[in-house]
């Protein structure tokens, strides 16, 4: 079995399929971390698929528009929100929900650990592989590289163009006094350049999407970007004494993706299935909104199928 992609979901797959002794195949030189905006876990299921202890906390969440506070949302604040992170498109987005919930988060060595033991190639483009697996499509492949790339891989036309949004993230840790909170702040307003901050333990993340209409002046520089945020960090979060260390500013190219035609996701998945032994996995490979709980139940799905003889897939 062969693996494209070594992110979350290409780790889980590589350690759920270790009986296939699978090669991981990632373009990079070393593990992707393209999860640097927020990744909090809704259940156990990647603890149990895992065997890797994760941390119970209690999340809670707020919004603020225009430096008003709110503990409620509403359609405004959600089709707002939702406009801001999605390019003007409308749907139902995480805002709407501000309960208190459960939620789990992951070892700082996580991803160590998930990759221990796996073979992965390292700086190998996947081209040649799917050329490979074109040829003999024999043993089963599983792409969690974007769709859209794994179709033009294979020359395949989906007759739609599946966009996704880069996004900016900054995350520093609080330092100068001890914190273990686990909190969200929204941000509706369309004025403001980041989304959410949200604090897990001692880590602040703040998303920022590159494409809103801001005052550029006044987050053209780190400095300014860190000043900022120290202001909101103070006003939302009542966060006043602390400094902090560990600055980190990434684009993840692949941010937030734009839902498709669910026709022509499902076609292209069956085709490629039935006729190359390939399975789509994770948010980027079936471009859907979906979360990493999620792709264990995918994974359960395809563990089903590559057991299932033809008729049965």
């Amino acid at each position: 079995m062969k693996i494209l992609g070594a992110g979350m979901s290409g780790l889980l797959a590589g350690q759920h399929f270790r009986t296939h002794n699978p090669k991981i195949i990632e373009r990079q030189d070393c593990i992707p971390n393209n999860h640097a905006a927020l990744l909090r876990f809704r259940t156990k299921i990647i603890q149990s698929e895992t065997k890797i202890r994760l941390k119970e906390v209690k999340v809670q969440k707020m919004i603020n528009y225009k430096e008003n506070h709110f503990t409620e949302s509403n359609l405004f604040f959600n089709n707002l929100y939702s406009q801001k992170v999605i390019l003007g498109r409308t749907e139902s987005r995480s805002i709407g929900d501000l309960k208190d919930c459960t939620r789990y988060i992951a070892p700082d060595d996580f991803i160590d650990r998930l990759s221990h033991g796996l073979n992965i190639i390292f700086g190998e483009e996947a081209n040649r592989h799917v050329e490979d697996q074109i040829s003999n499509p024999e043993n089963p492949m599983i792409s969690t590289i974007p769709m859209k790339i794994l179709a033009e891989m294979l020359d395949y036309d989906l007759n739609e163009d599946l966009k996704t949004i880069p996004i900016k993230v900054v995350n520093f840790e609080l330092s100068g006094a001890s914190f273990d909170i686990y909190q969200t702040v929204y941000y509706p307003n369309p004025t403001l350049p980041f989304y959410r901050i949200s604090i897990t333990g001692s880590r602040v993340i703040a998303e920022f999407h590159k494409s809103v209409p801001y005052s550029k002046s006044e987050w053209d520089t780190e400095d300014k970007i860190f000043q900022n945020l120290y202001h909101f960090l103070e006003i939302d979060f009542g966060i006043v004494d602390f400094s902090a260390k560990d600055l980190v500013i990434k684009t993840q190219h692949h941010g937030k993706l734009i839902n498709c035609d669910p026709n022509v996701r499902k076609k292209f998945l069956r085709f490629i299935t039935h006729k190359y032994n390939i399975y789509c996995l994770g948010r980027w490979g079936t471009h859907r909104q979906i979360l990493m709980d999620d792709v264990v139940n995918d994974l359960n799905v395809i563990d089903n199928m590559i057991s299932s003889d033809r008729y049965e897939r």
